[in-house]
């Protein structure tokens, strides 16, 4: 967020720069920035927390500020083309990959009025670049299929050279052909990139959710650090349950990945205290933490909601297990009890109130992660 309204100050100080503005000038420009950064973050932060922010729920603002940089350095070349050769197209072709077209929309038509106000730009020239952004961004929902991304490039390249050209001819009463000319170079060279890259973009954002849970559950994540400085012994319990979630998951074919994040982060409440849950999933929000992940933390203990998935019901029973061994323990009771006997009746019980019916985790499964972790064993220490 901080690199946005970097650029959004830079490159309008730029403009003031090379127009040659005085000081009240300049305060016009950083007028018009504060205004639209107010919309823009509020924007970005309602779909955040909406779970909307882009096509993937683990679009974060990295990528999106890295379109908006190239948005900017687009806009920055537009400077020095002719009037109407600014490539509208490209401010939210890019940006509806990694976003969504409410986002693109918002910054299409703002850095075009960014534009047109350093050029001294007619009303038909941002009248122009304002219809290709709306163009541009319901087109680019489209091209999200592979099989449709030809025809809506096709299609995008004849509308950018076509609405310039009538809006230039409303202004002047005549065409150009350097107009026409310009545009189809541009253009042409922006949608080849889009194809070459495209691709590779849309994978990327497919794999986006899975890279964001690789990048949770590593050793030097802050907030594995911070359950770690709150208390070794929470930090033991949290990499115990997600270790052996994991190879529960493994057992029955549930996500691995999935099972090891949310397992390690289940009680993660425990660091801004009561209520835990509602506590917990909102830490998890605002580290933008994927949906699914989110999802299980919301169903802790099955207090709020009863596991909705087979990976929180396999988080659920293990934390349950090793709760019940480690409460046995603090009572100086473990050397009494059969651990095995402890997991069987534990979640014997639980099955029984139906804790698991929404999960989809049937009983041959539910089976198989019981006998794990009676296989597996549970240390009564505070070792992990």
């Amino acid at each position: 967020m901080n690199a946005m309204i970097f650029l959004t100050i830079v490159l309008s100080l730029a403009f003031g720069y090379f127009n040659g503005v005085m000081l009240d000038g300049y305060a016009v420009y950083l007028a018009i920035d504060a205004m639209f950064l107010a919309v823009f973050i509020y924007i970005l932060e309602n779909n955040r927390l909406s779970g909307n922010l882009g096509n993937n729920t683990s679009t974060n603002y990295k990528g999106i500020s890295r379109c908006y940089a190239f948005s900017c350095l687009i806009i920055a070349i537009g400077y020095f083309t002719p009037a109407y050769t600014m490539s509208a197209v490209a401010l939210v072709l890019f940006m509806s990959v990694i976003a969504n077209p409410e986002i693109a929309v918002a910054t299409g038509i703002f850095l075009s009025v960014l534009l047109c106000v350093a050029t001294g730009g007619v009303f038909y020239e941002l009248a122009a670049y304002c219809i290709l952004v709306l163009v541009g961004a319901q087109l680019a929902k489209t091209m999200h299929e592979k099989s449709y991304r030809i025809w809506g490039c096709l299609i995008l390249l004849s509308v950018a050279l076509a609405v310039p050209m009538l809006f230039y001819y409303l202004a002047n009463g005549t065409s150009s052909m350097d107009v026409l000319q310009w545009n189809l170079v541009i253009n042409l060279l922006v949608i080849m990139i889009y194809m070459i890259m495209s691709s590779s973009m849309y994978d990327k954002m497919d794999h986006a959710a899975t890279d964001s849970i690789d990048a949770i559950i590593k050793e030097d994540y802050p907030l594995i650090q911070e359950v770690k400085n709150y208390s070794m012994a929470e930090y033991v319990h949290a990499m115990k349950v997600s270790t052996l979630a994991r190879k529960c998951a493994k057992e029955i074919g549930a996500d691995k990945k999935i099972v090891a994040a949310a397992g390690f982060y289940y009680r993660i409440g425990v660091l801004e205290g009561e209520p835990f849950i509602e506590n917990g999933v909102k830490l998890a929000q605002e580290k933008c933490f994927p949906e699914v992940i989110i999802t299980i933390l919301s169903e802790y203990n099955g207090e709020k909601k009863l596991p909705s998935s087979r990976e929180s019901a396999i988080i659920h029973m293990v934390d349950a297990c090793l709760k019940k061994i480690e409460m046995l323990n603090e009572h100086n009771l473990s050397t009494s009890w059969n651990q095995d006997m402890v997991i069987y009746q534990t979640l014997n019980e639980l099955s029984a109130t139906g804790m698991y019916d929404e999960s989809g985790l049937s009983m041959n499964q539910f089976l198989k992660v019981r006998e794990l972790l009676v296989r597996e064993g549970m240390s009564y220490d505070n070792k992990y």
